[in-house]
């Protein structure tokens, strides 16, 4: 942790912070004073209301403008160890690399990458995840457990055609060998997408009881492979050896089959499904988006690093006005920026820089839609009394001295209050 803070192991101590402005999903309070006790939030409001607070460990955070820990629905720590790669053009080739980067890993490498990971997601002012656990899903589910984040681990599959239902027992196996929680980092399944898995196998994987993560409509390349069985993807499936005579081309768009495909959790009030990217969205799915539940996850600079959408722009905002509770992720540190964090308030402020997306749209994406998402409580990621998963501090750098300033600033933020090593069990 860097500068003046208090660790997540320092539960009790009643801390007094003073700082230039307080933000969360429901506005912010300019100057604003945070009275903790522990992991409690006791009181936020203007530093002359709370006034002096003798038995208070006092920070001065008057530069700075604090905010609850943020949340990362979209990662995939395994692919921490690269670091940043320039991208040359071809998703395709892009996507080899990956996968021989994954099959040269041994279960050690894999451990390390997830640990760079998570320290990096520290470092970002990441307090929940959701992270994609590509095969062996032992070692990055262990190494997030054991971390001080929270969220869920979704262990990947890919099964098409006549694969299926061996990689519906593979699902089903790992569910029954993995616990299903352990501190705050729950089990999920990663159908990976609908061009690596067929219907049966994302149907099975929403009927069962653990959050889910699909990556939908990511490129075009994946809307021309389900309407066609053509395409680079076509390539990528012999390449994997994944293509078989049992593999059924369901002639629709991504979305549409995707949707058919989740069963009794459509509409549920605990439909805890990702879909994560959408970069083609046409405005006909907006309802049915909305109507099925799912959090809708943008990666904005991972979209921007492959050229998604390669047509018109990405459809976050329209989503955001029709209702969509739609969260930010990073993708992995491959196609991220910043070498030195993976974190979402890098992902708010390029969007306020090339969309101008407002501030109360971008921290609702960063905090409570993610936790919705990903099932944590959005307690957690408010500064309303009661638990606070970790509060962060950032400085806006000569900006303005609100939250205005910490869009149009590039400062790494630091942590005031630490998330605690058992924050998913209390």
């Amino acid at each position: 942790m860097n500068g003046q803070g208090v660790t997540g192991g320092q539960s009790g101590s009643r801390v007094l912070i003073q700082a230039a402005s307080a933000v969360d999903y429901r506005g912010e309070i300019a100057p604003a004073a945070i009275l903790l006790d522990g992991h409690q939030i006791v009181e936020v409001a203007a530093p002359e209301s709370i006034g002096l607070v003798e038995d208070a460990i006092s920070i001065d955070a008057r530069t700075e403008v604090v905010m609850p820990g943020l949340i990362n629905a979209h990662s995939h720590l395994d692919l921490s160890g690269p670091g940043p790669l320039p991208y040359e053009g071809d998703f395709e080739k892009w996507l080899e690399a990956v996968i021989q980067l994954r099959i040269s890993s041994s279960d050690e490498d894999v451990s390390r990458a997830v640990s760079r990971g998570v320290e990096l997601s520290l470092a970002g002012g990441t307090f929940g995840i959701g992270d994609i656990a590509g095969m062996p899903h032992r070692p990055p589910h262990e190494v997030l457990s054991t971390s001080q984040l929270v969220g869920v681990s979704y262990a990947e599959f890919f099964g098409l055609g006549d694969d299926q239902p061996q990689t519906i027992d593979h699902m089903q196996s790992t569910l029954k060998e993995l616990p299903g929680e352990t501190f705050g980092v729950r089990l999920g399944l990663s159908p990976h997408a609908p061009y690596t898995c067929g219907a049966r196998v994302i149907e099975n994987a929403t009927s069962s009881s653990a959050p889910v993560a699909i990556h939908v409509s990511e490129s075009r390349a994946e809307l021309d492979f389900l309407a066609s069985g053509s395409g680079p993807f076509r390539r990528f499936a012999d390449m994997l050896r994944t293509w078989n005579d049992g593999v059924e081309i369901p002639g629709l768009h991504p979305i549409d089959f995707t949707l058919g495909c989740l069963g009794d959790r459509v509409g549920s009030s605990a439909c805890d499904v990702l879909f994560v990217h959408l970069n083609h969205v046409e405005d006909r799915h907006l309802a049915p988006l909305l109507n099925s539940g799912v959090t809708p996850v943008y990666c904005p600079r991972a979209s921007a690093y492959f050229g998604h959408p390669d047509v018109g722009d990405h459809p976050y905002l329209k989503m955001l006005e029709h209702g969509l509770s739609v969260a930010l992720g990073t993708d992995s540190l491959i196609c991220l920026d910043t070498p030195d964090r993976i974190g979402v308030l890098d992902e708010m402020r390029f969007l306020h820089r090339r969309d101008g997306t407002s501030p109360r749209h971008l921290i609702r994406m960063a905090t409570i839609n993610g936790a919705l998402g990903l099932g944590l409580e959005s307690g957690l990621v408010d500064l309303n009394p009661g638990e606070v998963g970790g509060i962060l501090a950032v400085s806006t750098a000569g900006h303005s001295s609100d939250f205005h300033g910490v869009l149009s600033s590039n400062e790494a933020p630091r942590w005031i209050l630490e998330p605690a090593t058992d924050a998913g069990s209390a």
